[in-house]
């Protein structure tokens, strides 16, 4: 696959909050990876129970990360006769878990975000 890389200009960006393996990217690179593991326990009375405070002991951190099968083969060739990107206004409110925000030209993108809340919340009114 040949991607031909272009010249990029970008007039305004805008972003507000940047989080958890976020990343702004202006300009070219080869690739792109992001990772954001997250376990979060949240209790109104505390409950202790063994190894529930270890990634190691949900599966959904440890299973492999799901990959596409391989496909056929595909010829790929990009070519552009104007040299430039031109981008005017870029406005955005967040870039969070394993998101990218690019401007310009990449490579491959690998992202990853697994997370697991645990919430108890005891009413005390309840009889």
């Amino acid at each position: 696959m040949s991607l031909q890389c272009r010249n990029t200009t970008l007039g305004r960006l805008f972003v507000n909050t940047i989080s958890s393996s976020g990343i702004v990217q202006l300009g070219d690179n080869k690739n792109s990876t992001l990772t954001s593991r997250v376990l979060a326990v949240q209790r109104a009375i505390p409950d202790f129970e063994g190894d529930e405070y270890r990634f190691a002991s949900y599966p959904i951190f440890y299973l492999p990360r799901l990959t596409l099968q391989p496909c056929v083969a595909v010829a790929f060739h990009s070519c552009s006769s104007l040299p430039n990107i031109q981008v005017g206004s870029l406005e955005t409110i967040g870039v969070d878990s394993s998101s990218l925000l690019r401007v310009g030209c990449g490579g491959p993108l690998l992202a990853e975000s697994r997370i697991i809340n645990i919430r108890h919340f005891n009413n005390r009114y309840i009889r």
